[in-house]
């Protein structure tokens, strides 16, 4: 969960009044947040940053009330005081929701065209301009830091979105988006006092703890991305940096917003973000000095096509009041539930189109992303109205869940096969591709195998088709614990199934190992025939109980191999000695027996 830290004085100014800690904390709560900590700006650096911080460093910061406020991750609006203040005032009524207006620069229209080269490496890009904007170091602050937490937050640490303010009047447009190679990609990057070449700056910031996260994401691709002016001017390489000739300050009257993604949608969102909290501080420059101004930008595809961002319009989503107050164990008039969504900022009407008065049309704002369904709606609804108000009822049915049959049976196995003094195993679901193919001597088995897209280890590169790799690790780990060992485990296994509608299924199996200084089959095969006695299921060839037969498995040692054939001739797995290989493949060396069956046919 995020957290922000805002000055109390700040808070105090934004919201019009000034809150004792218990006010601004149960106001807080009623909206569904909590205030995670009161500290001061000293003390909190002191504590993330230790002793690397300098005594001139320390002596900058400053001792005043800091609250440390925990917001929901899906609350971008929330990220900064001036989304948090002006949610909390619109839930306290003081003020209406605003009007986000987009309106045509007077001078000219603010272009961005998109060069082909880029589309393989970072394909979209949308951008806005905050005109006429007056910053104060509150706010100027606020600006900055809503952009790192939004980095960290749906930008998924510029990995899917990176972000880029830019001051508009020391560029000219259009801007050109394209990318080129790092020889020749050479500027001066913010807060530096000479020019680099992009293959210098990997250099620079591979040893900067702030920037050096983000290199991985372009490093290894031929060419940068980079935004240029028509003077050719480097405004910026996402999502590494910015370039310092065009770096916003407190003077700055005009800020060009650049948003670059590999996510089209996100990117929208963020920039709808941005423009909605900061939009605040711009001026119409006439009579009535409206604010919540943005200038579109218009972004030229590679085809030609144009489209101008953003699009500050509301969404609509009908909601049924009925199902609404079913959710959350109310019987709220229409009237009650417009004006508690109201106060979410989120403007409610009664649906018009059908005479049906069940229905509601809410119109979702932009700054509000986190809204998709009618069950968030029904959340914002228990938030304004409270869920210390709502009732505890008992649910009007009760039932006791009982377990799946194949569960079940999985737990009577499991208590008697460790009666019988063998110990069971929890091992991993996930292995290596050579533990279930090359290492059991049956390469084929990849086939059967669901793989891992991008593993982070070799460890873990496919769900494991047998239970028998992880039995044997474990008996590795344990090789110096006194003989016999006797080892279980009855868990699921993972197979390729077309015909199952998410292209596999799981497949309960039970797996076991007797090892000593002597094979010790008859010991493995007394548990088989153990397990069938618990099952009720008779040593018999007439189709109706089991036997073994011969059988060739590369697993296991030649002649010493039999097939498990179950009721109606279906076959439930193997019972044998581990060929020697399998055996020193798992860096062991005794003699191994093994039984390998399913359960699934006994349920």
């Amino acid at each position: 969960m995020p957290v922000i830290g805002i000055k109390k004085s700040v808070i105090d100014r934004y919201m019009g009044k000034v809150y004792t800690q218990k006010e601004f904390e149960d106001l807080l709560f009623d909206y569904g947040l909590e205030l995670d900590e009161v500290t001061s700006e000293k003390t909190a650096t002191q504590k993330e940053q230790g002793l690397t911080m300098s005594e001139k460093d320390m002596s900058k910061l400053c001792d005043e009330e800091l609250y440390k406020i925990e917001l929901p991750a899906n609350r971008y609006d929330l990220l900064c005081v001036e989304g948090l203040s002006r949610a909390l005032r619109i839930f306290r009524s003081e003020m209406e929701p605003p009007t986000y207006q987009r309106v045509e620069s007077s001078h000219y229209r603010h272009q961005i065209i998109i060069k082909p080269e880029v589309l393989l490496i970072r394909p979209f890009i949308v951008g806005a301009v905050l005109a006429n904007i007056k910053l104060d170091a509150d706010s100027y602050a606020s600006l900055i830091d809503l952009q790192d937490k939004l980095h960290h937050n749906i930008c998924r640490k510029r990995s899917l979105v990176a972000i880029g303010t830019h001051d508009l009047d020391t560029v000219q447009g259009p801007f050109y988006y394209g990318a080129e190679k790092p020889a020749d990609l050479r500027f001066k990057p913010l807060n530096q006092t000479m020019e680099y070449t992009a293959e210098e700056l990997m250099v620079l910031y591979s040893t900067d703890s702030h920037l050096k996260p983000y290199l991985p994401i372009i490093i290894d691709k031929e060419r940068y991305p980079v935004i240029r002016d028509k003077n050719g001017i480097v405004l910026s390489m996402p999502p590494i940096i910015n370039g310092e000739h065009s770096k916003i300050k407190l003077t700055t009257r005009n800020i060009l917003i650049e948003v670059t993604a590999t996510d089209f949608e996100k990117a929208k969102i963020v920039l709808n973000t941005i423009v909605s909290m900061f939009s605040q501080y711009t001026s119409s420059g006439a009579e009535d000095d409206t604010s919540f101004l943005v200038e579109p930008v218009e972004i030229i595809s590679v085809d030609g096509t144009k489209h101008e961002y953003p699009d500050l319009s509301d969404r609509s989503m009908v909601v049924s009041v009925k199902s609404i107050n079913k959710r959350i164990g109310l019987n709220l008039k229409i009237e009650e539930m417009c004006s508690l969504l109201n106060r979410m900022s989120l403007r409610t009407q009664l649906y018009s189109k059908k005479k049906n008065q069940d229905l509601l049309e809410v119109r979702v704002p932009i700054t509000r992303a986190d809204i998709l369904h009618e069950c968030d709606i029904a959340e914002d609804v228990a938030v304004a109205y409270g869920f210390n108000r709502i009732e505890q009822q008992f649910p009007e049915a009760y039932t006791t869940g009982e377990p799946f049959l194949l569960n079940k049976l999985t737990d009577l196995l499991r208590y008697d096969i460790a009666a019988a003094g063998w110990t069971e195993t929890l091992n991993f679901a996930l292995c290596s591709r050579d533990d279930i193919s090359v290492k059991l001597r049956k390469s084929d088995n990849l086939k059967h195998a669901v793989k891992i897209l991008n593993p982070k280890t070799s460890e873990f590169q496919v769900a494991r088709t047998s239970l028998l790799p992880g039995l044997l690790k474990a008996l590795a780990s344990n090789k110096d614990m006194p003989l016999p060992l006797r080892l279980f485990e009855i868990q699921d296994v993972v197979l390729k199934d077309l015909s199952a509608d998410v292209g596999a299924r799981n497949e309960r199996r039970l797996c076991a190992l007797y090892c000593s200084k002597s094979s010790g089959f008859e010991i493995i095969h007394g548990l088989l025939d153990r397990i069938m006695q618990l099952l009720g299921i008779k040593w018999t060839r007439d189709g109706t109980g089991y036997y073994i037969t011969d059988f060739d498995d590369p697993t296991y040692l030649d002649g010493r191999c039999a097939e498990i054939i179950g009721p109606a001739e279906i076959s439930l797995g193997r019972v044998g000695v581990l060929h020697p290989d399998v055996i020193t493949a798992f860096g062991l060396a005794l003699p191994i027996s093994v039984m390998d069956i399913t359960v699934e046919p006994f349920v």
